[in-house]
């Protein structure tokens, strides 16, 4: 459906504006002058005139085409004049003098500044900013993965957010459109010359990778004390903080021998026997650990945690029945705690005890009883109150057929295990070897009474 568009009257043209214009026209004649000539009344007389016309537009608001275009042409052929007029009159002391609108655009004319020598290298100095700035972003992103892969805290989320504040600050300047213009406001206000804007720019993010460099650098001190606040609650039986402690001490250093220690103790509690082992190997395969001897302790300071993690990786592969990895582990803790000197001091003494004993109940398994032999009394020699030497001796005898041989060990077995009641609640196989005593000397007591009684 077609309708007649309806009629329009164009405004008739106003004699007092066109009076205007012609003094507009008049006085931009003044640049067919040579430039000697030109004088800043000259320049102030046109922009005043050019207020006189927008203060009639303002109260006038109909005004013709052909008197508005006649105005376009001339504002255009004005702005060609840009750099004459602003390099012939101080723009910027008028404006404070006469505060215009900022739609008064004639007043805020600028000569573009001569570009310096120095200007040349901007583009190198932008690059580098991009540079600096792109690994700080990867630098905020590893930092933040490896703080909160623990969970989320307080401190993990002031450390990010105070990482994330500077890159901003240092990167939206160079990024955004918003932020370079807030970031060229603060370079003003510190009074640098804008000749030096990108290098500023790029000093300022060259700061901000060193100081996130530095707060990387110290990931692995805030490890040591999430490897810390873990042992506590390990302590106190909160195994599932225990066990987020320990994955964050370990994300913020992964080469942390006793993070991975604890952590394989918390999955034993937890009964998670294949994760244990994993945590464990990865303790036992650590190079500066296998590299330490006696004659370079640099490499010695987690030694005590290697022996343990060998010892304990080998004692949860006997109880799977795999006798044949859990032997080689034992036998070299046992080189290592040898190469190592002070095998006197009471830690040195269980350690060895512990590998001794293993490695003793390693070899009755794989019925080399004569080397199992040699194990469990060195080991019984050791710690003559623990009941685990006496128990497996007896075993060994039985297995070799020596029934009498094994009663002493058997009684021995018993009475340091009631002696020391702890080890039937916290070790299942002693456990199960004491109720084996029992049997045992409960039958050849029976016997005894029967011969008695016949």
């Amino acid at each position: 459906m077609y309708t007649n568009p309806l009629p329009f009257d164009e405004p008739a043209q106003s004699p007092e504006f066109n009076k205007l214009l012609n003094q507009y026209r008049v006085s931009l004649q003044v640049f067919d002058r040579p430039k000697a000539k030109l004088k800043p009344e000259d320049i102030l007389n046109l922009l005043t005139c050019r207020d006189q016309i927008q203060v009639f537009m303002a109260e006038r608001s109909l005004l013709s085409s052909q008197q508005l275009l006649h105005l376009a042409d001339l504002d255009c052929y004005l702005k060609k004049y840009e750099v004459l007029i602003a390099t012939h009159l101080d723009l910027e002391a008028w404006q404070q003098l006469i505060n215009p609108p900022q739609i008064s655009w004639w007043w805020f004319l600028k000569a573009p500044e001569p570009r310096h020598w120095w200007n040349e290298y901007d583009w190198l100095f932008n690059t580098g900013t991009l540079i600096v700035l792109t690994i700080s972003a990867s630098l905020i992103t590893d930092t933040a993965t490896r703080l909160f892969s623990g969970g989320i805290d307080l401190g993990s989320t002031l450390v990010i957010s105070g990482q994330s504040l500077l890159a901003l600050l240092a990167g939206g300047g160079a990024l955004t459109q918003a932020g370079r213009q807030a970031y060229e406001r603060i370079l003003s206000r510190l009074q640098i010359n804008k000749r030096y804007w990108q290098e500023a720019s790029f000093t300022f993010a060259l700061i901000l990778v060193l100081c996130l460099a530095g707060i990387h650098s110290a990931l692995p001190r805030f490890a040591e004390t999430a490897n810390l606040n873990g042992a506590t609650h390990y302590q106190n039986g909160k195994l599932d903080s225990a066990r987020k402690d320990f994955n964050r001490a370990i994300a913020l250093k992964p080469d942390f021998p006793e993070a991975h220690f604890n952590l394989a103790l918390v999955y034993e509690d937890l009964l998670r026997v294949e994760e244990a082992k994993a945590q464990y190997q990865l303790v036992v395969t650590q190079k500066e650990l296998v590299n330490c001897n006696a004659a370079s302790t640099a490499y010695c300071d987690d030694l005590v945690i290697w022996l343990r993690a060998h010892n304990n990786l080998a004692e949860l592969n006997i109880v799977d029945e795999n006798y044949g990895e859990a032997a080689p582990l034992l036998q070299a803790g046992l080189r290592k705690l040898e190469q190592k000197g002070n095998g006197e001091t009471p830690e040195a003494k269980r350690l060895k005890y512990n590998l001794l004993k293993n490695l003793g109940w390693a070899r009755l398994n794989q019925e080399f009883f004569t080397e199992a032999e040699k194990h469990l009394q060195q080991a019984a020699r050791i710690e003559p109150n623990a009941p685990d030497p006496f128990c497996m001796l007896a075993k060994l005898s039985e297995a070799k057929n020596e029934k009498q041989k094994a009663l002493p060990a058997w009684k021995k077995c018993l009475t340091k295990a009631q002696k020391n009641p702890i080890v039937l609640e916290t070790q299942p196989e002693v456990n199960q070897w004491v109720a084996q005593a029992q049997e045992r000397l409960a039958t050849v007591e029976n016997k005894r009474e029967e011969n008695a009684q016949s």
